[in-house]
């Protein structure tokens, strides 16, 4: 089943140069698949309160074109697969008001037990519940992996604000810390035409992250840790 929502971004989604963040670009993906999940009777809200979470392991991100100041997207989004298992993928793509394909994305997530603290496998039941499709935006790619060494460093305290639910650093805010991590030019002015997030490990409320940036061919790798623990690696290609 397509689930589809028209979004008109709002003045915080934009950067100083009109154009929409890559934060803004995840959070509007993430409240789409929410909002999807609550239409088929997974209420993340209330699987919550039974102590199951799906967890967000990876986004991976294809910017064709950045929206600018005024657009409004038309946003898609899908379950896939044939059965169930310990990891779903959902698949994005948002379009212009002209139809034409502007951001293609991947979600990986898992079910996760809050008791246990451990992986359970999707019921058959909850997974089918989505009618997934057989519609894939990307094909396979290579696991992301820490470099050896870095280039540069750099430490930054958290807020409160920048905390979900559960006390852990938001998923959307990866993204954005690792453009801190890029001192040596306006991070808010890069204009990268894909990005991948890997989640390793929470970060924890109260905790500094350490970024860590290593220059590629292609754009950046960036490791972000916390207590000096790799929790997220992050790729951004020009």
């Amino acid at each position: 089943m397509f689930y589809s929502e028209l979004y008109k971004p709002r003045p915080s989604d934009y950067t100083k140069k009109g154009k929409i963040s890559f934060e803004a670009i995840l959070q509007i993906m993430e409240s789409v698949a929410d909002n999807h999940s609550e239409s088929v009777g997974d209420s993340v809200a209330e699987a919550n309160k039974k102590g199951i979470a799906w967890i967000l392991t990876e986004w991976r991100v294809k910017i064709i074109r950045r929206p600018e100041n005024g657009e409004k997207l038309h946003v898609t989004t899908w379950i896939r697969g044939k059965a169930p298992a310990s990891i779903v993928y959902r698949d994005f793509l948002i379009t212009d008001e002209n139809g034409s394909d502007i951001i293609e994305a991947e979600a990986k997530f898992a079910l996760f037990d809050l008791n246990t603290k451990s992986l359970v496998r999707v019921d058959e039941e909850l997974f089918m519940s989505y009618q997934p499709e057989k519609k894939n935006i990307f094909d396979n790619a290579p696991r992301l992996r820490s470099a050896n060494t870095y280039d540069d460093e750099t430490e930054i305290g958290l807020r409160k604000s920048d905390m979900d639910f559960n006390a852990h650093l938001h998923n959307t805010r990866y993204i954005t810390l690792a453009l801190e991590g890029l001192k040596n030019a306006d991070s808010r002015g890069y204009d990268f035409s894909e990005f991948r997030i890997a989640y390793v490990k929470p970060v924890q409320e109260g905790n500094t992250v350490q970024i860590k940036t290593l220059a590629t061919d292609t754009g950046y790798l960036i490791e972000i840790c916390s207590q000096h623990i790799a929790c997220s690696i992050v790729e951004l290609k020009n």
